[in-house]
């Protein structure tokens, strides 16, 4: 994993050098172990290097084809790169390196932009051509990694985050990417961010971009192609389920350079990966567990479950608690790496983790997706009983807040059409007409909200601290087979039943069905003492007030007490209005 930068113009004259540092400064984090940059005429690329397949100075990038001249510079990790390695050289192809990002740039010289079809990975890339004066960009099918870009009358501009790509002057923000930032809990989806000229590459896209201008987007890959088998076993489900994540654990696991943990925070998802990473690896795995203070109610950690996983399994097991201190001190840090404003708590305890986890490791496995994949949110079960249309079901259960609790929220300059209504009717139209309703639920989530919600969050604040971490659930021939099946059976027993099931193979029920657990950070869930001093200070600021975003008569509601305000899904709206007012100031105003 690394972070990728880039430029070409269309003017044909040389990127600018104090862009081009800037660039590269804003990518450092995700890259610890080597930088270079490529310059050839009108293009610009930048490379920052965390070394994990083929650590050797061979596989540094950007990377340059001896025989083709093709420049490539690669984001994530190919996990059949070695099965296409022994095609292309059976083809008579020859390989300088033993790593992924070679087999991508030779793949790409001979299936052209078809070679992202051939890719079973996680990937961003961007590929120069100088005879043709073009470059190619892909993003992965899922969208697990990040691609950001910039359109301007005389340049095309990308980066692995937003950072790289802000100027002085963009400051003006998307409407109707603002709707989605409070209604659909920070889920911005592709192409938009909470900035108009800011704008991320779709999931399962590509795009070629010319030296005049021209930017061809051409998609690839669509998971609403999958049809429902209708006729297949609850036992052969749970089996081929059981092969099928095994195998996307091992390949997580093997396709590495570099030793490989998990993060344990003892729910079903991450403790069923150390079960069957456990039967599958010879040696002790290296497992980590974060923790923060209860307050009132809110527990602030599972050791008790991650503990008893570590115990039976026998990993190296690593414990971290984090004092109010210590995250109050952390805040700003984590809201700058954002490459866009998340509202979710766990952002910091994912900083917070990554931060300790990456002086001793390269990659973990993490257990984003399940929920997703296999039905386990507790809105699917209450979307699926209630009356309405497709669309009426799913905002009930699933909107942070509604249209009007937004206007009242926002100032009337912003507030125009319910975007986010008129984005979730517009999903559910493209969805197959023969499957059931929650299957086109679980699809819109699997497609479009996991990947800008609780992906980007992992991505974004593990790498700022140049740590790799790899999601076997979002496995896309995992994602692919259960896409297959009924998602009404899914739900069945409080959700998850598929994996519960498999699960019992593994796990103790004590932990499988148990009451599921959100991990909080409570000291940003109740705001009190210098958290809540925090927020104020922000909310009441000179900046917040010029910016003219917020309407002040609903600010001073919620600060008079701030903590009996929430949105329906248990988000506080004093932190919610403080933490994106706080992005601006750091990563806009700075």
């Amino acid at each position: 994993m690394c972070g990728i930068c880039g430029e070409i113009r269309f003017n044909n004259t040389r990127v600018d050098e104090s862009k081009m540092r800037h660039m590269m400064q804003s990518i450092i984090k995700r890259g610890p172990d080597h930088s270079d940059e490529y310059q050839h005429n009108n293009v610009y690329l930048g490379h920052r290097r965390l070394s994990v397949i083929d650590i050797s100075s061979k596989s540094h990038q950007p990377m340059i084809d001896e025989k083709s001249n093709k420049v490539i510079v690669f984001n994530g990790v190919i996990y059949n790169y070695k099965e296409i390695r022994e095609l292309l050289i059976n083809k008579g192809y020859s390989f300088s390196s033993d790593g992924d990002t070679e087999v991508i740039l030779k793949s790409y010289d001979h299936y052209g932009e078809d070679c992202v079809k051939y890719l079973d990975g996680v990937f961003s890339f961007c590929i120069y051509d100088p005879d043709a004066n073009k470059i190619f960009l892909a993003r992965d099918r899922l969208g697990i990694k990040p691609l950001y870009y910039k359109l301007e009358s005389k340049y095309f501009a990308f980066a692995s985050n937003t950072k790289a790509l802000i100027g002085r002057n963009d400051n003006e923000i998307n409407h109707k990417s603002l709707h989605h930032q409070f209604t659909l809990h920070s889920v911005i989806p592709a192409p938009n961010t909470i900035l108009k000229n800011i704008y991320k590459l779709e999931p399962g896209h590509s795009a070629t971009v010319t030296s005049d201008g021209k930017i061809l987007k051409n998609k690839y890959y669509a998971l609403d192609d999958i049809k429902i088998n209708h006729n297949i076993e609850e036992n052969e489900i749970i089996e081929e389920s059981e092969r099928l994540l095994m195998n996307a654990i091992e390949k997580r696991f093997y396709t590495a350079d570099v030793d490989v943990g998990v993060l344990l925070s003892g729910g079903l998802d991450s403790s069923l990966i150390v079960a069957m990473a456990a039967k599958s690896k010879l040696s002790k795995i290296n497992t980590f567990s974060i923790g923060f203070p209860t307050i009132k109610d809110e527990v602030g950690d599972e050791f008790y479950y991650s503990d008893m996983v570590s115990k039976q399994f026998n990993t190296n097991h690593y414990k971290y608690n984090i004092n109010q201190d210590h995250l109050m001190e952390c805040l700003d840090d984590v809201i700058r790496e954002m490459p866009e404003p998340m509202f979710s708590q766990d952002s910091s305890a994912f900083y917070l983790l990554a931060q300790e986890v990456s002086k001793n490791q390269k990659v973990v496995l993490s257990g984003q997706g399940a929920d997703e994949l296999f039905g386990g949110y507790f809105w699917y079960k209450k979307m699926n009983e209630m009356k309405g249309s497709d669309s009426e079901r799913f905002i009930e259960h699933y909107f942070d807040r509604g249209h009007e609790d937004y206007s009242k929220t926002i100032k009337e300059k912003y507030v125009s059409n319910n975007y986010s209504e008129e984005l979730i009717e517009s999903l559910f139209r493209k969805q197959r007409d023969d499957i059931g309703y929650l299957d086109k639920v679980l699809r819109i989530d699997l497609s479009t909200m996991v990947i800008d919600d609780p992906v980007k969050r992992v991505d974004s604040m593990t790498m700022s601290h140049g740590l790799e971490t790899r999601v076997p659930f979002l496995d896309i021939n995992l994602v692919e087979f259960l896409s297959s099946i009924p998602s009404t059976q899914k739900i069945k027993n409080d959700g998850k039943y598929y994996l519960k099931k498999l699960a019992e193979k593994y796990l103790s029920k004590d932990l499988i069905y148990r009451d599921k657990f959100y991990f909080p950070v409570p000291p940003l869930k109740i705001l009190e003492g210098k958290f809540l001093n925090y927020a104020k200070e922000i909310l009441l600021s000179k900046s917040c007030s010029n910016r003219g975003l917020y309407n002040q008569e609903n600010i001073n509601t919620l600060l008079l007490e701030p903590n009996s305000h929430f949105t329906k899904l248990n988000g506080n709206k004093v932190w919610h209005l403080a933490l994106l007012e706080r992005w601006f100031q750091l990563n806009i105003d700075a």
